[in-house]
């Protein structure tokens, strides 16, 4: 799913995966709805034409990839538990294709083969295979001219990447045995694993990742931690792209029990066409991947949406901001302790919408307690807990006035990228120039925000 997708719709692989849907787990697949085509890799509409809120294709349980279907492969212990996202990246690094080639997995092999073969453009793998030979790569030039906040949303990625990577270190060196079911060659295969230190291991862990990362979707399963088990890969599903606005397939996540001459069990996942357009033959169909700012959609999946020109300004796009978090030794001990144990520590955003464009109430929280730095505190928690609306009038005042300049100093910044980005990556051509639009419009984005922002602190206007 999405523009970091590098896969043509191989119509072999296509026929295979539909093959081993029906064969091995008994999918109607006469009934699809859908097909895969040759446009970034995208999920059609497919027959006649479709009313709207019909089924489009339903997914047998056993053929989604998840911990119930994977948790018979990988002994768990209380000491090397794995998570959703790890149990399945594991799974794919042990069966990744080679080459060209199919993957060899018995289990879900037909599926893993219709996966991307790498994510050389997406961010994340910019950082695991970052150069040490003092070159700047133009992977590395694009790095360095991201906004700040990009930045340190893109290092807490890899942060959460490298100690599911870790995890994964911990429990092959723990459980060899698994490598024996491993599908790939052995020749193909980083040795030692569990050593943590082999480029190719890390490499391919990242591919593995970024799959289960960028293509999940939300799976109910019975006494998992919602937050961190509830996942699934799911086959036809991960063509479909993104699209910002709207939404053409719905998820049906109500188990429903088979009926008489149904193709359907419990515990299959059913989508079905939105509630409000009807699908025609040869219509690209969207899934919306959340409600998500250009920043996450960057650093999770490699895209941006883009925006014309005023929209922010007009309202007709929801522009957000982040500003970076001050360290302890800017604000103090006993601030950051504050905001820590209230739970207002980081995630100060500015949006463009609704209007009038403001800064989020954790940011408003944060300023407030800045400006009441030389006091005890208990106003600004009163303030909190809804005793009263506010510190005091001066206290207003100064938090606005510090917003203010932060965000002409946000926007300031932000022009300054946009000049050096467009100096720096001239030269960029094919998905370095697609990426360097990306850099810009996250740029834009921060400027917009920013300006629209301040013109809502001038206006007097009211959050």
């Amino acid at each position: 799913m999405g523009d970091t997708d590098d896969r043509t719709s191989d119509p072999a692989r296509w026929a295979r995966l539909l093959h081993w849907l029906k064969s091995s787990h008994g999918m109607d697949t006469r009934a699809l709805a859908v097909e895969a085509r040759s446009v970034a890799g995208a999920c059609i509409g497919h027959g006649a034409q479709r009313a709207p809120s019909t089924i489009l294709f339903i997914i047998p349980k056993n053929a989604l990839t998840n911990l119930n279907t994977l948790k018979s492969l990988y002994p768990q212990a209380a000491e090397t538990r794995l998570s959703a996202v790890q149990i399945i990246s594991l799974h794919l690094l042990l069966h990744r294709p080679v080459g060209e080639e199919d993957s060899l997995d018995a289990t879900f092999g037909p599926y893993i083969s219709t996966l991307p073969r790498s994510f050389d453009s997406h961010p994340l793998t910019w950082l695991v295979q970052r150069s040490r030979k003092g070159r700047m790569t133009t992977e590395e030039l694009i790095l360095k001219n991201l906004p700040p906040s990009v930045t340190d949303t893109l290092h807490t990625l890899y942060a959460r990447f490298l100690e599911d990577y870790q995890t994964i270190c911990l429990y092959l060196n723990r459980n060899r045995a698994v490598l024996d079911n491993a599908s790939r060659a052995k020749s193909h295969l980083p040795m030692p694993y569990g050593t943590c230190t082999s480029t190719t291991l890390v490499s391919d862990y990242c591919w593995a990742w970024l799959n289960v990362n960028t293509r999940s979707i939300y799976y109910p399963i019975k006494d998992a931690d919602p937050e961190k088990d509830c996942l699934t890969l799911c086959p036809i599903l991960d063509f479909a792209n993104h699209n910002e606005a709207s939404s053409q397939i719905l998820p049906i996540l109500e188990p429903s029990p088979r009926s008489p001459g149904s193709h359907k069990h419990s515990g299959d996942f059913e989508f079905r066409s939105c509630s409000d357009s009807t699908i025609e033959d040869g219509q690209q169909l969207f899934l919306r991947y959340g409600g998500h700012s250009n920043r996450t959609l960057f650093v999770e999946y490699g895209f941006v949406n883009r925006f014309p020109s005023d929209s922010i300004a007009n309202g007709h796009f929801r522009g957000n901001g982040l500003g970076r978090s001050r360290t302890r030794s800017n604000i103090g001990d006993w601030l950051t302790n504050a905001l820590q144990e209230e739970g207002y520590w980081g995630e100060w955003t500015l949006d463009s919408a609704p209007e009038p464009a403001h800064p989020s109430y954790r940011l408003i929280t944060a300023l407030r307690l800045v400006q009441l730095v030389s006091a005890l505190g208990q106003p600004w928690r009163d303030v909190l807990s809804g005793r009263r609306e506010s510190i005091s009038e001066e206290n207003e005042k100064g938090w606005r006035d510090a917003l203010l300049k932060v965000c002409e100093r946000t926007s300031r910044r932000a022009r300054t990228g946009i000049d050096r980005t467009v100096q720096e990556l001239a030269g960029a051509d094919g998905w370095a120039a697609w990426m360097r639009e990306n850099v810009l419009y996250l740029w834009r984005e921060e400027a917009q925000v920013a300006d629209a922002v301040a013109q809502s602190l001038r206006a007097g206007e009211v959050f």
